[in-house]
């Protein structure tokens, strides 16, 4: 089945969860910003569980999360 894409709302709540993680604005999720979000989720994860996590989503291996890697792994299934 496909993925469908997030309607305009959920996008705007998705670009609000970014910008709030993206806590120095520079447009990209760095490590250190990815793992305080997991932290602020309780997602009581290893810091070595959080750096594969990090590569996960960072599909264009540039060590950063942008805005369209951030969506796809939110609405992924």
């Amino acid at each position: 089945m496909a993925k469908q894409k997030p309607n305009e709302e959920q996008i705007d709540e998705l670009r609000e969860a970014f910008d709030y993680n993206d806590r120095d604005g520079d447009g990209m999720i760095q490590l250190d910003e990815f793992a305080d979000m997991l932290d602020e989720l309780e997602a009581g994860m290893s810091d070595a569980e959080t750096k594969v996590g990090f590569q996960d989503i960072d599909t264009n291996d540039d060590g950063l999360i942008d805005f369209s890697e951030f969506v796809a792994w939110w609405t992924e299934e």
